[in-house]
């Protein structure tokens, strides 16, 4: 069965389709119905069926009921939207308060929508609330953040990582007494790798899909806005996508599909702190040519 297909009793022969995606379409002459030439190239991104005024596209994986007008009367102004991208903050407080799961779904719903490569959508996503898995991830995290100052502290090790050129003397002196100091407060009872939020997101996917850890990331920054827009505070949980590549412990707890592997991490609640302004960032250094 073809994938894409063009009923030439309804198509206006404008030839949008081809301009769109020149590599699936191809108008041979002017005015003529457009031919799918290379279907074999098509990745199912819609933009073909979105696109056709007359309905005369159909492709395999965007159904009718999958396609839905854009509203345009709410979307919202670029001075609304940068004033949410300037207001949102990183969370280190959170209410001691569950966050429901149609909220949960709304924010994963957003961050399907966030651009893939070739839109292999290969972001999957691991919800975790259950309070003694989020101290077992967070306690794992801080152990192997542990580890890695005593093996920073070798002067052999140290010196082959310096090596390699990534961070400077004084950046890794620094990372060592962060450690350190995440797993004092870590042994006293604190929590400072997810921050006692009730959910930990975590961002999912095949290592074999290229671009994986991109998608990911563009997942993320969708559910941080979503989230934002919801009431919700965030903080990117690097620590945790760090340690969870490396570390076995946080590997048997997290469970994942085999060959997946941690891309991005959210910890994700009701702020207990709020701010009600926002500071200027540097000045954006741009290169005109």
């Amino acid at each position: 069965m073809p994938i894409v297909t063009i009923d030439p009793q309804r198509c206006k022969k404008d030839g949008l389709c081809v301009r769109i995606c020149e590599k699936v379409f191809e108008q041979k002459l002017e005015g003529s119905v457009p031919v799918v030439t290379h279907e074999e190239h098509c990745n199912s991104c819609g933009h073909c069926v979105l696109i056709c005024p007359a309905g005369a596209i159909t492709q395999k994986e965007c159904p009718d009921e999958k396609v839905h007008p854009v509203n345009r009367e709410i979307l919202p102004s670029y001075e609304s939207l940068r004033e949410m991208i300037a207001s949102r903050r990183s969370i280190r407080n959170f209410q001691k308060r569950d966050v429901e799961t149609e909220v949960i779904e709304k924010v994963i719903g957003g961050a399907c929508f966030a651009p893939s490569a070739k839109n292999t959508q290969s972001t999957q996503f691991l919800v975790i609330q259950e309070h003694n898995l989020l101290r077992g991830i967070a306690s794992a995290t801080a152990e192997w953040l542990g580890k890695t100052s005593r093996q920073l502290k070798n002067p052999f090790l140290r010196k082959l990582y310096l090596l390699r050129g990534e961070k400077s003397a004084e950046e890794v002196t620094r990372w060592i007494s962060q450690f350190e100091l995440i797993v004092e407060r870590m042994r006293r009872g604190s929590d400072p790798i997810i921050r006692n939020a009730p959910v930990l997101l975590l961002f999912h996917a095949d290592q074999s899909v290229a671009f994986a850890e991109a998608n990911a990331n563009l997942a993320v920054q969708n559910a941080m806005l979503i989230a934002s827009s919801l009431g919700l505070g965030t903080l990117y949980t690097g620590y945790v996508v760090a340690a969870s590549g490396r570390d076995k412990t946080i590997q048997r707890l997290l469970k994942l599909p085999k060959k997946h592997k941690v891309y991005g991490g959210l910890a994700l609640g009701y702020p207990e702190i709020t701010f009600s302004k926002w500071i200027d960032r540097n000045p954006a250094v741009i290169t005109w040519r």
